[in-house]
């Protein structure tokens, strides 16, 4: 398994198999993109993601942006209807994160692609992916993903954040 790799291609498809690989064990999911969105036909990521986490004891935490659009109101729609999901809003979001916490096993996405199915398809997208089935804060690459995973939990303390 690569510990660290840099992804342009397939970002979000590739972390997406990763959590439906994993879908049995998953405790937490962390979606942190300004912007949600799934396509009308029904192969995208996000549908992915929501077949993976039907997990009763799976949570997922998605940090978005207040809906302006239609799209982006339907996605958020679609995370809690199919989830046991907890929406913040936070108005000033710029940060695209992804991570999954499983039972002996984390990944983590940061790049610049949004959750939508514009950013899968047609922006020219790169990340930093991280894997690890260690522990221990004196390795790297696990040290980093919990670096990740409490940026991602800090956002939700903002004072500008919202409970959606």
């Amino acid at each position: 398994m690569k510990r660290l790799r840099i992804v342009t291609d397939r970002i979000l498809g590739s972390f997406a198999e990763v959590v439906y690989a994993n879908q049995g064990r998953m405790n937490r999911i962390w979606l942190v993109s300004p912007w949600i969105g799934s396509r009308e036909d029904g192969n995208d990521a996000l549908l992915l993601l929501l077949d993976a986490v039907r997990r009763p004891s799976c949570t997922v935490v998605l940090v978005t942006r207040a809906p302006e659009a239609v799209w982006h109101l339907r996605a958020i729609e679609l995370i809690k209807s199919n989830s046991r999901a907890i929406v913040y809003g936070l108005p000033t979001l710029h940060t695209k994160l992804y991570i999954v916490e499983c039972d002996g096993f984390r990944c983590a996405v940061l790049g610049s692609p949004n959750l939508t199915p514009r950013s899968a398809r047609q922006n020219r997208e790169i990340a930093v992916e991280f894997r690890t089935t260690v522990e221990s804060s004196e390795d790297e690459v696990a040290a980093l993903i919990t670096e990740l995973t409490e940026y991602a939990s800090s956002l939700r303390g903002d004072a500008s954040v919202e409970l959606m």
